[in-house]
């Protein structure tokens, strides 16, 4: 029992790692803000994946893809987001509007292979 114990342990703090996600428990966030920037913003806001802010995405469908993980989204349990607090932040999310673009400067941008991309 012991050892099933430790193996979801290392399974769940895998988990929190590969979603960019600090290891936190359930009822320590501080704010939406806080949890959008510590477990959602890491892909959602940094381009990896789609923008959520500004979207129209209902609260009930942002609680269902936080809790069921669609495509390669992980899920998060309610001992890593209580409900309440994931309420909360499909609340947030769905009243944020989209973020402002941010220009790309493309001039000093390396390409895969390390090297500077030319100048069109």
């Amino acid at each position: 029992m012991r050892r099933r114990g430790a193996v979801l342990a290392i399974a769940l703090a895998a988990s929190l790692a590969a979603s960019g996600a600090r290891a936190q428990s359930a009822g320590e966030w501080g704010s939406p803000a806080q949890l959008w920037r510590a477990t959602c913003r890491y892909c959602h806001g940094d381009g990896v994946a789609r923008e959520l802010r500004g979207a129209g995405l209902s609260p009930q469908a942002i609680e269902t893809a936080v809790r069921s993980g669609p495509k390669a989204m992980p899920s998060f349990a309610p001992s890593q987001i209580s409900d309440p607090e994931l309420e909360q932040l499909a609340e947030w999310i769905s009243t944020q509007k989209a973020p402002a673009q941010q220009p790309v400067d493309r001039s000093s941008r390396e390409s895969r292979h390390g090297s500077r991309e030319r100048s069109r």
